[in-house]
């Protein structure tokens, strides 16, 4: 494996209750820090996360929350809640003694950015985001109980195709099933189950959909087990934070400058979520619509994402 030199210090932190979370220092190390937020819940951090960055330029604080990626145990839901992702990231901050930062993030990264800027304003200097979502039982139905069902229907009838009929009356219902398979002692079992829950999920993601590619990619991966996993236990449990309860918080960050490019054709989860947010946060936030889908890799978000760093983060 080669090694990323722009790597300055990387590490496990013990955070308690049996976790240890995995991080890198990335980049400029006299730059001013930036937190990363990745997505998921369960998706962990990958090297293209760093395309979005500049390391002669910028300081990224990346790492995987609790379960994820390289942090241990791998795809434990125990001890694992927005609260606790919360709580670790004070403690890699203070173990990294940075005082305020810079922090981004995309899909549920976005919503640890708001989240964690609620808990510590004063922590934060600005914020860019993507894919906005709030956690909403709205927006956990968008992918458990197929609102794009009409848009993909061979590959909503693929994955509902596993869940009993008796399964299949709400979205809530259907997370449950899957998640009974996911923790399932047969371990065939529980990957058959991440892999079609993650094949579902990446299905809406994409702009340019091509369902042999996409089972190529995605089948058999070993993070659709962490993932699924995760993203059952948190949407079973409302993310572990009461219905809006970003946006009525939003009095407590609503000075911090926020950036947010969102994609106008995002599935996953649509813009309507980022319009309303705007509505809210009020004049510190700057929403820029491109025309791309959820996937950062787009090219028009990748491009938007890139010019608000730059703009927000100096």
């Amino acid at each position: 494996m080669q090694t990323d030199e722009n790597v300055q210090a990387k590490g496990l932190l013990d955070v308690g209750d049996g976790h240890q979370i995995y991080w890198e220092d990335w980049g400029n190390p006299k730059a001013a820090a930036i937190m990363h937020f990745h997505g998921g819940p369960g998706g962990g951090f990958n090297d293209s996360h760093k395309l979005l960055f500049n390391p002669k330029k910028h300081r990224v604080i990346f790492f995987d929350q609790r379960g994820c990626g390289k942090s241990t145990p791998f795809a434990e839901t125990k001890n694992n809640t927005t609260q606790k992702l919360i709580e670790d990231t004070e403690k890699l901050r203070e173990h990294l003694k940075i005082e305020q930062m810079y922090i981004v993030g995309g899909s549920w990264g976005s919503t640890m950015v708001l989240a964690y800027a609620i808990a510590h304003p004063d922590r934060v200097k600005s914020m860019v985001a993507w894919g906005i979502y709030l956690g909403s039982q709205f927006e956990n139905d968008l992918i458990s109980a197929g609102y794009f069902r009409y848009t993909y229907p061979e590959a909503w009838e693929r994955f509902i195709s596993l869940v009993p009929r008796e399964h299949q009356t709400d979205g809530t219902s259907i997370t449950k099933y899957y998640a009974g398979k996911l923790n399932s002692p047969d371990k065939t079992e529980a990957s058959k189950h991440a892999d079609e829950w993650s094949l579902w999920e990446t299905s809406v993601l994409t702009l340019s959909y091509d369902k042999t590619k996409m089972e190529q990619q995605t089948l058999g991966d070993i993070n659709n087990v962490p993932v699924a996993m995760l993203e059952t236990h948190y949407f079973l449990n409302g993310c572990f934070m009461p219905e809006n309860y970003i946006l009525d918080n939003i009095e407590k960050i609503k000075h911090i400058p926020f950036y947010v490019v969102q994609g106008r054709f995002d599935n996953c989860t649509p813009p309507v979520t980022a319009y309303e947010l705007g509505k809210v946060y009020g004049e510190n936030m700057t929403l820029q619509m491109v025309n791309a889908g959820h996937k950062r890799s787009d090219p028009e978000l990748q491009a938007g994402l890139r010019a608000a760093i730059n703009i927000s983060f100096v």
